[in-house]
């Protein structure tokens, strides 16, 4: 079974299934390399990675598009592309989405917050209007046509203007057409328990280390009424810990020769990225001299 119907099934069924985030093409083949079924491309994580910068609305369009374009060359699992808020109006989202199509990514998450946005789990978030945000998740319905194109529906309105708020505008947002409904940070169980009850299924949550929503098992989560768990930003959290221990430990003492443990070895890394496939076809067209 193709992975894309793997996740369509897990849906129908009612089943819970985790998605991991990624930042560039070398995270998406490790998350694929240990199993997940669909991955997540977060804007947060190729802020930080391409840019060096916060999730604070300076990443552009064409940077999201360009590393969404590498990440789905770069694996055969099913790809969601963070959208942010489409980078405009109704029309905007519309050529995003048939670009996103057309890379072979096979899903989007797009937002309500006003422009400059920035992370959901950071402080001064505001909101376009609802009924502005139905209008873009109808375009984006419209662009995608027929094909197997999964479209998020977040809300960001939990912090600036209530839960009561959110959950509104994720009702409204399935009924302009939304596959999924994501409520951004809420802040105990009660409220994701509150936001399960209250939202027709499917629904997602974002399992943030550090951040606003609490981290829970994932039947728990189940239990709740999700069925989407994005643990988005532990693969960049990791690798960034990481790459600062070994660079202070490199600094320090001028060599890795007492953390080899803590590294992936020469052969190991090569065996991800597909090095002997690569001799092999080299191999295969090489000019043979006479």
């Amino acid at each position: 079974m193709e992975e894309g119907q793997k996740v369509h099934k897990l849906i129908a069924d009612g089943e819970i299934f985790l998605v991991a985030g990624v930042y560039d093409a070398l995270s998406a083949k490790l998350a694929e390399q240990a199993g997940f079924h669909t991955v997540v491309l977060t804007g947060f994580g190729v802020a930080a990675s391409l840019i060096g910068e916060p999730d604070f609305g300076l990443l552009t369009q064409s940077e999201m598009l360009d590393t969404a374009r590498r990440v789905c060359n770069a694996v055969s699992i099913p790809v969601v592309v963070d959208g942010d808020t489409g980078y405009g109006g109704a029309l905007n989202v519309m050529r995003m989405v048939k670009e996103l199509i057309r890379i072979g990514a096979r899903g989007t998450l797009l937002e309500d917050q006003a422009w400059p946005k920035r992370c959901g789990h950071m402080r001064g978030k505001e909101v376009v209007p609802l009924k502005e945000h139905c209008q873009k998740i109808r375009a984006a319905v419209e662009a995608k046509g027929d094909n197997a194109f999964f479209i998020t529906a977040r809300t960001d309105a939990r912090a600036p203007l209530g839960l009561e708020e959110a959950i509104k505008r994720g009702n409204a947002y399935k009924e302009a057409g939304a596959d999924m409904i994501f409520v951004e940070a809420p802040e105990t169980v009660e409220e994701l328990r509150e936001i399960g009850k209250s939202i027709p299924p499917p629904l997602v949550v974002n399992m943030i280390e550090g951040g606003k929503t609490p981290l829970l098992p994932l039947e728990e989560l189940r239990e709740l009424g999700f069925i989407s768990v994005g643990y988005v930003l532990s693969g960049i959290f990791a690798a960034a810990k990481a790459i600062k221990e070994t660079y202070l430990e490199l600094r320090a003492r001028g060599t890795t020769m007492h953390m080899l443990d803590k590294l992936m070895q020469f052969d190991e890394f090569t065996r991800v990225v597909g090095l002997e496939e690569k001799y092999l076809l080299d191999e295969k067209f090489k000019t043979k001299s006479s």
